[in-house]
């Protein structure tokens, strides 16, 4: 029995690009995944073009930069319990489209939420529970006279 996938990050930016983004032949929906890099840091890592002596094509998964503090603390729970994640690639603008601008990546994490819960309570977003029996209103009776 799988559980169902709810997003955990709708939208969020790949930082420190590795990649050229229009060279690559990457496109909107194309499969990503996350790891652990060396240095702590949450990769996104996909499949690129990268062509054997620019003639021969291939395929092969590579470093397309690193997650943002804030989606890699909403992540990082996720990860450290093996679950799994459904990455995206939902958004990318190419170097020659950029206008002068660096160019961008941007990612969306679906998954199983259970494991947000320290985040989301740490952010103070969590609603607050209801009270079992709330204190009923007094009740003041007219005397008629």
């Amino acid at each position: 029995m799988t559980d169902a996938k709810l997003p955990l990050i709708h939208k969020a930016p790949v930082e420190g690009l590795t990649i050229h983004v229009a060279r690559a032949g990457l496109s909107i929906g194309d499969a990503a995944t996350l790891d652990r890099l060396p240095d702590g840091r949450i990769g996104v890592f996909a499949q690129i073009r990268a062509p054997i002596l620019g003639l021969i094509p291939r395929q092969r998964k590579a470093l397309l930069g690193h997650l943002g503090p804030l989606a890699e603390e909403i992540v990082s729970p996720s990860l450290a319990h093996g679950d799994a994640l459904r990455v995206r690639i939902i958004d990318l603008t190419p170097e020659h489209l950029a206008n002068g601008y660096p160019p961008e990546v941007y990612i969306s994490v679906w998954g199983d939420p259970r494991h947000l819960s320290p985040v989301l309570e740490a952010a103070g977003l969590l609603p607050r529970p209801l009270p079992d029996d709330p204190p009923k209103p007094a009740i003041r009776r007219l005397q008629v006279s």
